[in-house]
């Protein structure tokens, strides 16, 4: 055998072994329940929506994030497999390929695929019906709540609008820049936790409490309760409804665009375009309580705070970051945020007791 052919063997096995070790693995009928908790759920959700869609008359669209999400997911898997790659490669092995291969059987390649994969395909059909439904929200019930929230912000707030407090501090073109920066950051993050929760091995129980809370807090906050309370938020106030109570801080962020790029104002010129369409887009669909972003923010913080050390703070400071992005950048009310922190944690409870329910039953 030449040595090209000896190359590409070893590949072969190096793709083939871990996954086939694990297929034929006693304990690989464990790991496809270890999803059992998240189906149900997900069943659940998809089940009660298209009903509800059925009934207002909400067009549902399960293809929006085919595409988008396979490419995220790609992308993750090969950064983790290159980053074990250089490790391996800075040690400088005898056989290389043969070192890679003991590497991804050690952190149980074939298993995390196993556990994984069938819930990465349910979830762009998930994220596309949630936002069919969030879409629809004023098919269901007219946007009516601004002006109360407005009302709470202010008695919070002793008399004044929550971004006003902040922004003698915040009120620069560079720490807009930066906090735009970060609450961008929010999908990376997002997605990044929820792909190695995914891929996780060691921890069914934790594992399944997250993927279930990260089902039942879209789901609960970001329709059930985003319908409940329909409103759309400072930045679209004006556009909605001719109120000009947040102009001064929407002509702030348009002033500082001219310096330093404001992403959310491109955000929100999209969110208005699509507004006016019929049918969901990716993306779309406008609603201000609660805030999703500090809900999943939130939900990182309590799931990483019990790893301790970086991790812990991480989370918090992703979790301020992501509060004071979403009243800095008009997208929420402060409420829609202090709301989605005390609602979330609820819903880690609830998840802990469903998984540990369903894998009695």
């Amino acid at each position: 055998m030449d040595r090209d052919s000896a190359s590409c063997q070893v590949k072969l096995d190096l793709i083939k072994m871990p996954m086939t070790e694990a297929i034929l693995h006693g304990g690989s009928l464990a790991a496809w329940r270890a999803n059992n908790s998240f189906y149900i759920a997900i069943a659940t959700y998809i089940l009660l929506a298209v009903t509800a869609a059925e009934h207002w008359g909400i067009p549902i669209d399960v293809q929006l994030y085919n595409q988008g999400f396979w490419v995220f997911g790609c992308a993750v898997a090969v950064v983790l497999f290159s980053i074990i790659s250089i490790r391996v490669m800075l040690s400088r092995p005898e056989r290389i390929f043969s070192e890679i291969k003991s590497k991804l059987a050690k952190y149980q390649l074939g298993e995390r695929i196993i556990r994984g994969v069938p819930v990465l395909i349910v979830f762009p059909i998930f994220f596309s019906v949630f936002t069919s439904m969030k879409d629809g929200i004023n098919r269901i019930v007219p946007f009516y709540l601004d002006g109360k929230l407005v009302e709470v912000d202010r008695f919070i707030n002793f008399g004044t609008d929550a971004w006003r407090v902040f922004h003698p501090v915040l009120g620069l073109g560079i720490a807009t820049f930066t906090i735009n920066f970060f609450y961008n950051l929010w999908f990376v993050f997002m997605f990044v936790v929820l792909f190695c929760v995914t891929f996780s091995v060691g921890n069914d129980r934790l594992r399944s409490r997250y993927l279930v809370a990260f089902v039942l807090t879209w789901a609960i906050l970001g329709n059930v309760a985003a319908t409940i309370f329909a409103s759309v938020g400072p930045a679209f106030v004006m556009p909605f409804f001719g109120d000009g109570t947040f102009a001064p801080l929407m002509d702030y962020l348009k002033a500082t665009n001219n310096v330093y790029p404001v992403w959310a104002l491109y955000a929100q010129n999209m969110l208005l375009a699509n507004a006016a369409s019929d049918g969901p887009r990716m993306g779309s669909g406008i609603s201000a309580f609660p805030s999703m972003h500090v809900a999943i923010a939130m939900l990182n913080a309590v799931f990483l705070w019990r790893f301790g050390g970086i991790l812990r703070w991480i989370g918090v400071a992703f979790l301020i970051m992501t509060q004071l992005g979403a009243v800095h950048l008009a997208w929420h009310y402060a409420i829609d945020g202090y709301a989605s922190m005390l609602a979330t944690p609820i819903i880690w409870m609830l998840a802990g007791w469903l998984s540990t329910s369903s894998k009695r039953g």
